[in-house]
């Protein structure tokens, strides 16, 4: 059997592990195409400054869900001190480019094993331009001409555009894309005043990043709504009761009529109340009005009371661990109702900050170096850098920093061509909020006439209107472990197919 994976990034990574899992006692020819000089780590855990970490513990970084301790496990071994207690990045994260080589040891070991079982793997350092079904198999093609005859092909491409909303690519002093920050902010001078779009984690990173190099120069966050990353919690021991996978699956499974957005924020609410909130504390942490540096400071404060069971993360993990289930049943006109109401709550509950990260930025606050503006509706070029205005402000900048994703329902910035091929070619189907359909049960991508293909999956960013929260490492293993059960449950499996020869690694 064999299988070609298109893409070599940590969605990737995540899918080999569960592919060796599933199907480690099968005679398999991994194929992996990637046109970059490097495997596993993606643009956001490549080599960069310690004072960039992830924003979750390693339990939840594994990339073995069987396993929560794995990822913890490998850190107390090759823990290098770059998480050194005297860093103010300090509590239980590491920095993003150590855990860059735990993806990349990590899948070094697994391939060996691999390959010391009968497994047959190939890195071709080439790009795809095209993916289709071949009878009951599939054909990649790269662009010298050359294919990959295969009985699946996966897709882990991620999005190859930078968001640039107010059109500024190409300026001289505007960056597209932050990672990795000690070389793409290198260039920034000292005294430079920098506007940074967005408010989420990538724009923190972008502040840190300027931080550790010395920036003097002042800083301003922007965005619609001025909400920033939530302040992550101390992890506690309570699990959903309410609103569990098996619960929202026998609904599912039970009810004639669709699940709506209202019965989701219902039982999100009773999973609160019944691990403690109050109906206040739930208005607080869900109102937009509460925005910018007081929310992060309200936040910050608020996480010292914690309880031993603390409703927010029982909640937020109710939401994470189920998204999957009710995300793809919602009507469209609820799908809409939740990118309006809840979208930028949901990324910021969902993609916290360390809490020594939120006592940083507001320390730079407290020295005037740093702000947060909501309401922004332009950032044009001016004589000499940019003007940017929010609501009834406006900022000079000498940098500005593009830190925001594009809404899930905006088309890419630029062309995709492989998703482009595929619809254009009716192997493929956009969805209406982003990427293309999948079927949500296996990741196979659904054709011009909506049958689901029995050779073509896709994972991560292709499939974010499918299954909405996609950039999250748990939702990637756990998409992981469906795609391999499919693959390992189609019954055409069991008998193997002479593989023909590939190209030239």
């Amino acid at each position: 059997m064999r299988i070609c994976i298109v893409g070599g990034g940590t969605a990737a990574a995540c899918l080999v592990m569960a592919l060796a899992r599933a199907l480690g006692s099968r005679n398999v020819d991994l194929v992996i195409v990637e046109p970059s000089d490097q495997l596993w780590r993606g643009r956001a855990y490549r080599m960069d400054r310690d004072e960039i970490v992830v924003n979750a513990p390693p339990t939840m970084m594994t990339l073995d869900p069987n396993d929560p301790e794995h990822a913890q496990r490998w850190l107390a071994r090759h823990h290098d001190g770059s998480c050194a207690p005297n860093l103010w990045t300090q509590e239980t994260f590491p920095p993003r480019h150590v855990y860059g080589r735990y993806l990349e040891e990590t899948l070094s070991q697994t391939l060996d094993d691999l390959t010391g079982a009968g497994w047959r793997v190939t890195w071709l350092r080439r790009r795809v331009v095209s993916v289709e079904p071949d009878g009951d198999k599939a054909l990649v093609g790269l662009e010298d001409g050359a294919t990959v005859p295969c009985d699946y092909a996966v897709l882990c491409v991620g999005d190859p555009s930078g968001y640039d909303p107010y059109k500024l690519a190409g300026h001289p002093s505007y960056i597209t894309r932050p990672y990795p920050v000690a070389s793409t902010l290198d260039t920034v001078h000292q005294s430079a005043s920098v506007a940074v779009i967005g408010c989420g984690l990538t724009a923190v990173d972008a502040v840190l990043g300027l931080r550790a190099q010395g920036h003097q120069g002042r800083i301003t966050l922007l965005s619609r709504d001025g909400i920033l990353a939530a302040v992550r919690r101390p992890r506690q021991v309570g699990r959903p009761t309410v609103m569990t996978p098996e619960i929202v699956r026998d609904r599912l499974e039970c009810s004639s009529s669709p699940l709506r957005l209202s019965m989701v924020a219902a039982l999100a609410r009773a999973e609160a109340l019944r691990a403690g909130a109050t109906p206040g504390q739930i208005a607080a942490e869900t109102s937009m009005a509460d925005w910018g540096l007081s929310r992060v400071r309200r936040q910050l404060a608020d996480r010292e009371h914690v309880r031993d069971v603390d409703w927010l993360q029982v909640t937020t993990w109710a939401l994470i661990t189920t998204v999957h289930h009710w995300w793809p049943t919602l009507p469209r006109s609820d799908r809409q109702q939740f990118f309006r109401r809840y979208h930028r709550l949901w990324t910021s509950f969902t993609s916290p900050m360390p809490a020594a990260t939120a006592g940083t930025l507001l320390e730079m606050a407290d020295n005037g170096q740093l702000q947060v503006l909501r309401g922004l509706e332009e950032v044009t070029p001016a004589k000499q850098g940019f003007r940017v205005t929010a609501q009834h402000h406006t900022v000079e900048a000498d940098v500005v920093i593009a830190a925001a994703t594009a809404a899930p329902t905006a088309h890419p910035a630029t062309p995709h061509e492989l998703m482009d091929s595929l619809t254009r070619n009716g192997h493929g189907q956009r969805h209406p909020d982003g990427g293309l359909r999948v079927q949500p049960e296996t990741g196979r991508l659904v054709d011009r006439s909506g049958r689901p293909q029995r050779s073509l999956l896709a994972l991560g960013y292709l499939t974010s209107g499918t299954h909405y929260y996609m950039s999250g490492v748990p939702m990637l293993v756990w998409r992981s472990e469906a795609i391999a059960a499919a693959i390992a449950a189609d019954s055409s499996t069991s008998v193997a197919s002479a593989s023909p020869g590939l190209p030239t690694p």
